[in-house]
């Protein structure tokens, strides 16, 4: 039993080698198979994409041929007049900056005329020619290749564009003959390793134009029937033939013109089979040689997949510029944090740079990029495990960490800006941080990280929305206020149309004058019916993000125009009415032409209406906002520069504005703690605008000091508590007749 058990051991020691070597032959011949149909429909591929690349070629010579004549006969159909005296010497002149052989002018009733390149002139008929009845009907039409009538060795294609008169008719065709030959020099270009050629064939299967690497004579009868049937499929397919010699063909035919040419390439089967030899016998001599070197390729294959693995999975979820993961990746490994029962102790941050595009624009997209390296080189060295991080896009970042406390969560927030700022940054006076926190919590592993994602992005967005570096939480508050501005923003059109918005009046008072009367400022109150009184600070944000701010700029001017007209109608005497210009409605096309033909329809005088400018209108392009102001005084309007000093304000920047009004902001100077400083300030500001020929109002004055001091300083006008309040434009009207020139006194708010 023993000697048969060692026999049958041996037996299947010899046995399963065999077997192993026969189910290694049996696969690898299949993946052979495989790999020869696999091979075989690439190659058809290729064939295909060399002919699209001919095709591309072609279609890019006739179409710029085409269009040179459709400009020549446009620039033709104005000048006017076809008579060859006038013509031939201007197309001789431009036939010699051009590849055409000859051009020429026919008539209607098809007689044309022709002018070589050395100044031949003949006459021909196009009336029975395809190609000129098309271009005479409006049609730009290249022609079928024809045997030329000067050169008998020589083949052409007529070009024809038709040349349009004044009256929308037609005055006749510009004609224009190519040699074949350029077609042709497309066809010989080689096709995959200089084996294969293209022709150029009919529907009916006869050569248009063929290469000259084709085999000489007709195209065989069962070809023929071959491009037939690939014509009557809609011209693309691909099929075997055999040429002239018996040789197998491998042959593609797609569509070249207007269904009437088609592009047939064709390359010899062993050229393509050749692609994919040396392999099946690289294959079949690892057969042979060892089955051990099937274990070695089956361990190279496995090696090769992990590594091309491992290459996907970078390409798919990480951050080429910084080596972080990206979102998708992000969205992969935070899965366990979410699974996690302590969900509520961890939060989502996202936060970005604020002025990034700046420092793109300014200092260059390498400076930019080393940024970015420099945040995710920090961020990566916060991840463990309880903190995970993700570059999402631009200067986008996101991550998901382990709350401890606030002061903890500033901390590493902070060591971003140190870390950049300890790289010795360039731009590091530059940086500010925002960031929106999301906390997790119970019920939250039902949501899509998207989802989640996009609180932390809202609270970010209100960060960025404060000065310097921030820190945003994402609340209910907070949502509920993203809500409700959706909500504003889908009510405003409408509200508008409703005439919810009203026009409130703020007088203005001249404290030089007697303390008289001397115009408002027009602002806007949301009057909903439903809402109550919607603040301004609610709406005009939004309105300005979502552009339409434009709509209530343009409304609230129309009001005021219709108010001012009955006034004057009713005898009132003129007064200057302000009224604000929003940024996004200054950058509008038909800006200047809108408020200037309203004012004109309404019959408001001149200097009556002042636009109100915000100095944040005018930082970006200073020569375009001064332009703007002057065409807006030469239509009578008066033009003020509202808020100065709360901004980025510079004397340089003000004596190059040739602005009417300056509009001091008073509330902007009292945070300051020094008094005496501010006044200085303020009255070196008024002085610098009397020198300046500019007026000057002071707003948000709430006392009689104020009022005296502005006075004593030259201030021409005050607008404030101090004298009023902003009142509904009825209330406003009934105090322009009451009050009239009668001297008006401050008092204290």
């Amino acid at each position: 039993m023993k000697g048969s058990d060692r026999s049958k051991h041996r037996i299947w020691d010899t046995i399963l080698p065999l077997l192993l070597c026969a189910c290694f032959i049996a696969s690898s011949l299949l993946f052979l198979v495989q790999m020869i149909r696999k091979n075989q429909g690439e190659n058809i591929e290729a064939l295909y994409n060399a002919a699209e690349q001919k095709k591309t070629t072609i279609i890019k010579q006739i179409q710029g041929d085409l269009q040179t004549l459709e400009g020549l006969a446009v620039i033709l159909g104005e000048i006017g007049g076809m008579e060859r005296e006038q013509l031939l010497p201007i197309l001789q002149e431009i036939n010699n900056d051009n590849a055409f052989i000859r051009m020429g002018f026919a008539r209607p009733d098809g007689s044309a005329w022709l002018v070589d390149l050395d100044g031949s002139i003949y006459e021909i008929s196009f009336r029975d020619m395809e190609f000129f009845q098309n271009a005479l009907h409006g049609t730009s039409t290249v022609s079928d290749i024809y045997q030329d009538e000067r050169r008998k060795d020589c083949y052409v294609n007529y070009y024809g564009v038709n040349i349009p008169d004044p009256e929308g008719g037609t005055t006749g065709v510009l004609c224009a003959v190519h040699s074949a030959d350029v077609l042709r020099r497309i066809l010989d270009a080689p096709v995959l390793s200089g084996q294969g050629f293209s022709n150029i064939v009919n529907g009916d299967g006869d050569y248009v134009l063929r290469s000259i690497n084709a085999y000489p004579g007709d195209i065989l009868p069962e070809n023929r029937e071959l491009i037939r049937e690939a014509v009557g499929t809609g011209g693309t397919a691909s099929f075997d033939m055999l040429d002239r010699t018996g040789r197998k063909q491998v042959s593609v035919i797609i569509p070249l013109l207007e269904g009437r040419w088609y592009l047939h390439s064709m390359v010899p089967d062993r050229v393509l089979r050749a692609r994919y030899t040396e392999t099946a016998a690289g294959i079949m001599t690892i057969i042979v040689v060892s089955c051990c070197l099937f274990a070695l390729f089956l361990s190279r294959q496995r090696s090769m997949a992990a590594r091309t693995q491992k290459m996907l999975m970078d390409l798919a979820y990480r951050d080429s510029l910084t080596g972080l993961r990206n979102f998708d990746g992000f969205k992969l490994d935070v899965k366990p944090f979410i699974e996690r029962n302590d969900l509520s102790s961890y939060l989502l941050w996202y936060g970005d740079l604020k002025k990034f595009k700046f420092i793109n624009d300014i200092l260059g997209y390498e400076e930019g990029d080393k940024i970015l390296r420099l945040i995710s080189e920090y961020l990566k060295g916060l991840e463990d495990k309880d903190c995970i991080v993700c570059r999402i896009s631009a200067d986008n970042f996101a991550g998901i960490v382990k709350y401890e406390d606030q002061g903890g969560l500033n901390i590493r927030f902070q060591g971003v800006l140190d870390h950049i700022k300890n790289a010795g940054v360039e731009s590091q006076a530059f940086i500010e941080l925002s960031v929106g926190i999301y906390r997790l919590s119970p019920g939250d592993e039902k949501l899509s990280m998207d989802v989640l994602m996009n609180y932390a992005n809202m609270a970010h967005k209100i960060a960025k929305e404060k000065p310097g570096s921030n820190i945003a939480l994402y609340d209910s508050g907070l949502r509920k206020r993203q809500i409700e501005d959706s909500i504003l923003e889908s009510e405003a059109e409408k509200a508008i149309k409703a005439g919810e918005f009203k026009v409130y009046m703020q007088p203005k008072v001249n404290i030089q004058n007697n303390n008289c009367l001397s115009g408002a400022e027009a602002l806007v109150r949301w009057l909903s019916p439903s809402r109550g009184l919607v603040p301004p600070d609610r709406f005009i944000s939004l309105f300005e993000k979502s552009g339409r701010i434009v709509m209530l700029d343009r409304y609230m001017f129309e009001q005021v125009c219709r108010w001012y007209r009955g006034y004057l109608d009713k005898g009132g005497h003129p007064i200057s009415i302000a009224v604000n210009v929003s940024k996004v409605g200054l950058l509008q096309k038909d800006f200047i032409q809108y408020y200037s033909e309203t004012k004109k329809r309404f019959g408001i005088p001149d200097r009556c209406l002042e636009l109100e400018f915000t100095e944040g209108v005018l930082l970006n392009d200073t020569d375009m906002f001064s332009d703007i102001v002057r065409q807006l005084q030469s239509n009578g309007f008066t033009c003020s520069l509202d808020d100065f000093g709360s901004g980025y304000s510079s004397l340089n920047l003000l004596k190059n504005l040739p602005i009417d009004v300056l509009k001091l902001d008073i509330m902007f100077f009292h945070k300051s703690r020094d008094m005496g400083r501010e006044r200085i300030v303020i009255s070196n500001f008024i002085h610098m605008a009397k020198e300046l020929n500019i007026k000057t109002i002071a707003e948000g004055v709430e006392d009689r000091d104020s009022v005296e001091f502005l006075r004593h300083c030259g201030c021409d006008v005050v607008q404030g508590y101090t004298f009023f309040k902003p009142m509904p434009l009825e209330e406003f009207d009934r105090l322009v007749k009451e009050q009239g020139r009668t001297p008006l006194v401050p008092k204290d708010v």
